[in-house]
């Protein structure tokens, strides 16, 4: 869980933050100590969890929140203020406004205790919520940008998903997709032939180094992870045959780590059935630096494995039918990618 703690006292950010970096499953993602600051944090990286004091200085912690809302809509808020009356009359109108819950500052020889059993409550409801699954078509307001890529990961059964994906993009579709399928080394380029044949797409097994074009579907070799880089300026394909990731080479997590590096909110990410947690991790780091993310839904899943892990991670934009998945593609990519 990733927590932003904003809070204009040094001493108390510094008890706050090494408070809640010291609970399991829980990274501080940062600290900053004006609404200012977390604005431009925020506008960079993504968080799960902000702390927020509701009496900065020279400003309310109350004017963050309608931007929180905005721009951070699956983020919890909560409050951590002290117990005075001016405090306390602000705290209750963030409440009203959309904040998640409120802790008040502990003080006295117990209070490192008193605020570690606090924030292990509240984080403990904050993880519940996150874990929800987001209902079909909800999540962020995504405009229809120039993307650079559509990165896919598949596994237990993937193929015909992929192949029902590949026949709902219209032919002018020219954004290229970068394509993870968990699959025997063997089976790969069988798999990418009948994903052309009835497709009517240009799919290829990828190739170390080769520049991605428009209009081209690249799958992952067998038994070598696919990744994207841009060597002088130009977006390419890199294998390498570095350590499994979930008991998997290919590996969906590598791929979309790297897209999220390379291509930032230039890009779309797609996560289908398929069995394990492969992909959650990269999505949440797609996500994080803008990139919308869409997963088949459990009901038309095989198995909910990889999709269900996204949505536990917080990390979908949308839950959606296999059939659909195309649909949200095309909304979410400005004509010009299409090119």
């Amino acid at each position: 869980m990733r927590v932003l703690v904003v809070d204009d006292d040094p001493a108390f950010r510094r008890a706050l933050s090494t408070t809640l970096a010291a609970l399991p499953g829980v990274e501080v993602s940062g600290t900053v100590a004006s609404n200012a600051e977390a604005k431009a944090f925020l506008s960079e990286r993504e968080v799960d969890v902000i702390t927020l004091d509701v009496v900065l200085r020279e400003e309310s912690g109350l004017e963050l929140i309608p931007w929180l809302q905005k721009n951070c809509p699956r983020a919890i808020v909560i409050l951590v203020t002290s117990g005075s009356r001016h405090e306390a009359r602000t705290a209750v109108d963030a409440l009203f406004l959309g904040a998640s819950s409120l802790i008040l500052k502990p003080s006295g020889p117990d209070a490192p205790l008193t605020l570690r059993r606090a924030l292990e409550a509240e984080l403990a409801v904050a993880a519940k919520r996150l874990a929800t699954p987001v209902p079909t078509g909800a999540g962020r307001f995504i405009l229809a940008e120039r993307r650079e890529v559509i990165a896919v990961g598949a596994s237990t059964g993937g193929p015909p998903v992929v192949l029902e994906l590949l026949k709902a993009l219209p032919t002018h579709f020219r954004t290229p997709l970068v394509l993870t399928q968990h699959m025997p080394a063997f089976h790969v380029p069988f798999f990418a032939d009948l994903l052309a044949r009835q497709s009517g797409r240009d799919v290829r097994v990828a190739a170390d180094g080769e520049v991605v074009l428009d209009g081209i579907v690249y799958v992952a070799p067998g038994d070598r992870h696919m990744t994207l880089h841009r060597p002088r300026g130009t977006l390419s394909i890199a294998l390498d045959d570095g350590p499994m990731e979930h008991g998997c080479r290919p590996a969906v997590d590598p791929m979309f780590r790297s897209v999220a590096a390379t291509c930032g909110r230039a890009a779309v990410g797609v996560v289908l059935t398929g069995m394990g947690v492969d992909g959650a991790a990269g999505a949440s780091a797609m996500r994080g630096h803008g990139a919308p993310i869409v997963v088949q839904d459990r009901v038309t899943s095989v198995v909910w494995g990889m999709p269900g892990a996204v949505v536990a991670a917080g990390a979908a934009d949308t839950v959606v039918p296999g059939p659909e998945v195309a649909r949200h593609i095309i909304r979410w990519t400005a004509s010009e990618a299409t090119r």
